[in-house]
């Protein structure tokens, strides 16, 4: 069972491709979280940059031409972009949702 008045309106506006369009969305984060050289190493490098750099530790890993700073911003950023497609996913969600019936 479902709200009729809301899938009449779904019907007359909305497409369940955007849930397709989704599934591309998802592949692509979850292709950067899977890969082995991805994000989980990334946030290892930092670590082991922002532990030298604030804490005085040894260095952990091989210098490269990228700083800490730099480094975590670009991590940030790709989080927020993140933030943003799955906020959008929860926009193309939220009307199917309200299918609930009413009592």
């Amino acid at each position: 069972m479902v709200d009729k008045a809301v899938l009449e309106n779904l019907r007359d506006g909305y497409s369940s491709d955007q849930i397709l369009q989704l599934v591309d969305v998802i592949d692509a984060i979850r292709a950067r979280l899977a890969d082995p050289d991805g994000v989980r190493a990334d946030l290892l490098r930092l670590h082991a940059m922002a532990h030298t750099v604030i804490n005085g530790a040894t260095l952990t890993v091989a210098p490269n031409e990228t700083d800490v700073w730099e480094m975590a911003d670009e991590m940030a950023t790709e989080f927020k972009d993140w933030i943003a497609l799955l906020s959008h996913a929860v926009d193309r969600l939220t009307p199917l949702a309200e299918l609930v019936p009413k009592e």
